[in-house]
């Protein structure tokens, strides 16, 4: 009886530290998987430097991302200049 009761705690206790770890590593696995999953994503750029290619209001980001991209070029030329 006294086995039985030592094997009962033991499989018990196994079975809790196995349920422990297992969670621990699906929390790992998935954690900030948001942030790699879409990191195959390539935004391709016109070689056109206005912002007026965006029409309408309706497209506020592509608005948005053209005005950044021209800001960050012109930024990048400056550094460029001081750089000479």
């Amino acid at each position: 009886m006294k086995i039985f009761l030592l094997f009962s705690i033991i499989v018990i206790v196994i079975l809790l530290i196995s349920r422990d770890f297992i969670y621990s590593a699906k929390r790992n696995l998935f954690k900030d998987h948001a942030a790699w999953s879409g990191k195959d994503l390539k935004i391709k750029y016109k070689s056109s430097g206005e912002a007026s290619e965006s029409e309408g209001n309706d497209n506020y980001l592509k608005m948005i991302a053209d005005e950044s991209k021209i800001y960050l070029e012109a930024q990048s030329k400056k550094k460029e200049e001081k750089a000479k």
